[in-house]
């Protein structure tokens, strides 16, 4: 017997010193938090990627007295090509599984992004859930430029995407996201637009010429190509029509005897699909639960109510109308009708090029005061 359990203790022992084989140690690797890609000729490439050095990284366990973060920006021909340049200038590992953000320059975006975003998705190993987003001008210069309270840009424009502000003007995109859309014969593909703005814009007391990063208002694609891009009043109204506008967002009309201000606690949006004399109709109604933050003198619930509902229908109303007039489905119609009527889908399919401009929409709003918390009565002029 006891021949037999030495044995097994022996074997015991071993596994429990065994490791892993292709183990890496955190201070061998370099994680990749963001990459910007650019199209800078109509074969070739600029792509910028950030990383980051965590305190930790450091063998004394204090932080490394080099810089926390570092950009760095290769031209290739290929994504894959400048993927193996970084390790030409990297001592460490790249590994991508950790990235946060992709930045889509708009040139790139004007001409055809299919192939970087397959090949990016194919090659780089990175999580689906990566977020994506267009840059006005170049995507390096967004890696390049600062965010508050973050050392690490592709980190700082992740979590402004996460925020998804308060102004209710864009929907934050990850690669999973985008590409079930892109994929859907029947929709579009979107993504929030970034920029930099002056320090001056955002009336700051500093005098430097520094840029900031702001996330707004999103634009449309077809087949990896720029279609569309909202304002940010149109994209307010194409949240409302998705049921998607955040609580919390801030609402101010001037009424001509003061500002109205509200604050949205709830929103939501149900769609109703009508056929008569064989032209489709679609009623879309809105209903808004809000806080009243500031108000002018007087003004009744049912008044103030009023207003909102008017405002928020204007939007809706006037956003439609375009997207009708330039023969743009960013509401998803084609594949609402598709999963509510296939026998309708059916017979329209086909002429759906022609059938959409002439869609009948009808738009209710209704506006349910919640709260009249308003901060002060403003005296009218």
């Amino acid at each position: 017997m006891q021949h037999v359990r030495k044995p097994a203790v022996i074997m015991l022992c071993l596994l429990l010193l065994t490791a892993c084989w292709d183990r890496k140690e955190i201070s061998d690797v370099n994680f990749i938090m963001g990459m910007g890609i650019d199209l800078i000729e109509d074969d070739t490439y600029r792509v910028t990627f950030q990383w980051a050095y965590p305190p930790q990284f450091s063998t004394e366990g204090a932080a490394s007295s080099q810089e926390e973060n570092t950009v760095f920006s290769i031209e290739a021909d290929t994504i894959p090509l400048a993927m193996a340049k970084l390790t030409e200038i990297s001592p460490r590992v790249p590994i991508f599984s950790h990235m946060e953000l992709i930045a889509l320059g708009e040139e790139l975006l004007s001409k055809n992004a299919e192939d970087v975003i397959n090949v990016i998705d194919r090659e780089f190993e990175i999580r689906r859930t990566v977020n994506l987003v267009m840059v006005k001008g170049t995507a390096e210069s967004m890696l390049r430029a600062e965010t508050p309270f973050e050392k690490v840009e592709a980190t700082g424009i992740k979590e402004i995407i996460q925020l998804s502000n308060r102004s209710s003007t864009f929907e934050k995109v990850n690669l999973n996201v985008f590409f079930n859309h892109e994929t859907d014969p029947h929709s579009l593909s979107y993504i929030p637009i970034a920029e930099l703005v002056s320090d001056t814009a955002l009336h700051t007391t500093d005098s430097s010429e520094s840029s900031w990063i702001k996330v707004e208002r999103i634009a449309f694609l077809e087949n990896y190509r720029l279609k569309r891009e909202l304002s940010a009043r149109e994209a307010r109204a194409w949240l409302f029509v998705r049921g998607e506008v955040r609580d919390g967002t801030i609402t101010q009309i001037n009424t001509g005897n003061g500002k109205l201000v509200g604050r949205s606690i709830a929103q939501s949006t149900s769609k109703k699909l009508d056929k008569q004399k064989d032209q489709p109709s679609l009623t879309i109604s809105v209903e808004e639960k809000v806080s009243i933050i500031d108000k002018p003198l007087a003004m009744s619930i049912v008044k103030m109510e009023e207003v909102l509902a008017n405002s928020v229908k204007e939007q809706i109303e006037e956003t439609i109308a375009k997207m009708q007039e330039e023969n743009l489905d960013i509401f998803f119609i084609r594949s609402f009708i598709r999963h509510k009527d296939r026998k309708l889908w059916s017979e329209i399919k086909d002429e759906w090029e022609e059938v959409y401009p002439r869609l009948d929409f009808k738009v209710q709003v209704d506006i349910d005061i919640q709260h009249e918390n308003a901060l002060r009565n403003q005296i009218p002029e």
